[in-house]
């Protein structure tokens, strides 16, 4: 034992315990605390921030189990809210779907006033699927006037004829299709037949035949229907972009760029009657 004491090890303890208790001391005097007291305060400080988690997580935990109800509701009234607001957000588009759609009939009506047309809206409410020639349904039928061969057109121009009715949806094929064959001419009287091909189709490509070899038809003429009664005239097919011969020779054909964009559509416009439809050639 006298060894220990007498020992570096000893002295180098003494001085540890010497300086902490200096420090205490300080810390003491600068504080105005007493010593017992701080040194209570340094063994309970670990255990008073414990509590304080411990508060913090069972307050938070009991406020969520004792108002869970009214945390419900609040987020039940907000989702009603998002959806109610949803609900107008779509209204609102379908109304501006409409009035666009009744401002192009008015426009059409202003300048064919002998056209006739459902009175719903006539929606696209479906695809052919992988159709080259892109026809579709749509949401009309027989019960609302639509008759086979009748023309499917926008304000823009032409988009195909009804090739089948049913009493509540129609199939439309469009002017990229074989079946589609409308008596055309250019605006400056070249005339010809819209018949189309898979080939120039699948490039979204209307083609009009039988136009006579020395005809004067050229690149950037438009091309409208003839109107023959099956169909009104006057309506824009599209631009003529490509003119080859035949291997006949004795006529050629000109490829036609359609005016519609037919995979941009939502809704259309189908002409029921027109002055002249009743004198179709029997």
């Amino acid at each position: 034992m006298k060894d220990f004491i007498h020992s570096l090890r000893f002295k180098v303890i003494v001085c540890v315990f010497a300086l902490l208790f200096g420090f205490m001391i300080y810390a003491a005097a600068s504080s105005a605390v007493a010593i017992p007291e701080l040194a209570l305060r340094t063994v309970t400080a670990p255990f008073a921030r414990l509590s304080t988690v411990i508060s913090t997580f069972v307050t938070g935990n009991v406020d969520k189990i004792v108002n869970a109800d009214k945390y419900k509701n609040e987020n039940d009234e907000l989702r009603r809210i998002i959806s109610n607001l949803h609900t107008q957000i779509v209204d609102i588009d379908e109304l501006l779907i409409e009035n666009q759609l009744l401002r192009e009939m008015l426009e059409i009506a202003q300048d064919n006033p002998d056209f006739e047309w459902p009175e719903n809206i006539c929606t696209i409410s479906a695809w052919n699927a992988n159709d080259v020639f892109r026809g579709f349904t749509v949401n009309l039928g027989s019960d609302d006037g639509i008759s086979l061969q009748d023309l499917v057109v926008t304000q823009i121009g032409v988009v195909g004829i009804i090739t089948a009715v049913a009493p509540n949806y129609s199939q439309v094929s469009t002017i990229l299709a074989p079946e589609t064959e409308i008596g055309v001419f250019t605006t400056r009287g070249v005339q010809g037949l819209l018949q189309n091909d898979i080939i120039h189709a699948k490039e979204g490509l209307s083609r009009v035949s039988y136009i006579k070899s020395d005809a004067d038809i050229k690149e950037g003429d438009i091309i409208i229907t003839m109107g023959t009664g099956t169909y009104p005239s006057g309506q824009v097919i599209g631009e003529v972009v490509e003119i080859y011969d035949d291997p006949n020779g004795m006529s050629k054909h000109a490829l036609i760029k359609p005016s519609v964009e037919i995979e941009r559509l939502t809704n259309v416009l189908v002409i029921t009657d027109f002055e002249g439809k009743d004198l179709v050639a029997e």
